[in-house]
């Protein structure tokens, strides 16, 4: 959806809302919340429209707003996963895919919402280049990667934690790095294997440039030497997650 939390009808919202919760308090707590007044560049205003981005409600109501979307979703026999206003419609054909995309519009366009331009299309994601990113996957010629975008974002947040100045112990840089990479891969568990071999590559390679660092010695830890001086057993003796090991145990039986 295009802005969804920012154009989606109170009036419209609440009436759908009251469908589902009976209790007066409840429902006017929730019409206050959406009617709180808002304030940007020194000016205020009264909402009409929208919920707040980022609220741990704003979700919830979206569910309840878009459930009849996905009713006749499921009456039209076609697959539909959906998070909050993101959602991905799953067909056999072409021609389903266009008939499933004619009545997506008409339901927007009869409930006050409008689809995105840029991001609403078709494609055949098992071929090359057709391929869709959702819910931070990139889903393409038949595989499923992490999107670049996401893992751009996790790169960042690692290199906050291995700044080659950084005047802590290993073991302290080890675990604040740990929590991070389990709760990642817990998440992308599901992506090609090879994403996981580059990660802790990038990973083992930022810990070896702050070993150099600490010897005085430049550089990024790329050398063969800096591998055989600190191989990847030696950051396994630290304690370090590793994500290629961790998905090799996911595939083990139980």
């Amino acid at each position: 959806m295009k802005s969804y939390f920012d154009t989606i009808p109170h009036d419209r919202l609440m009436a759908r809302v009251a469908e589902k919760i009976s209790d007066g308090r409840v429902l006017a707590l929730i019409e206050s919340f959406l009617g709180q007044d808002v304030m940007k560049d020194m000016e205020r205003w009264t909402p009409t429209a929208g919920t707040p981005q980022g609220a741990v409600v704003s979700p919830l109501l979206a569910n309840i707003y878009l459930h009849p979307l996905d009713l006749l979703m499921e009456e039209a026999g076609y697959r539909m996963v959906r998070y909050a206003d993101d959602f991905v419609i799953l067909c056999r054909t072409a021609d389903e895919a266009a008939a499933a995309l004619r009545r997506i519009t008409a339901w927007t366009a009869a409930n006050g919402l409008t689809l995105h331009p840029d991001k609403t299309r078709i494609g055949d994601a098992r071929q090359p280049g057709q391929g869709f990113d959702f819910l931070g996957y990139r889903f393409e010629d038949g595989h499923r990667f992490v999107r670049e975008k996401s893992l751009k974002a996790f790169k960042d947040k690692v290199r906050a934690k291995t700044g080659r100045s950084r005047g802590v112990s290993m073991e302290r840089i080890v675990s604040e790095l740990n929590p991070m990479l389990r709760g990642w891969f817990n998440y992308f568990k599901h992506a090609v294997p090879s994403e996981f071999r580059l990660l802790d590559s990038f990973i083992r390679r930022r810990m070896r440039a702050i070993l150099r660092r600490r010897e005085k010695r430049r550089g990024f830890g790329l050398c063969p030497d800096d591998h055989k001086r600190w191989p990847n057993a030696y950051f396994a003796s630290l304690g370090l997650f590793t994500t290629t090991t961790a998905r090799y145990r996911a595939r083990l039986p139980r």
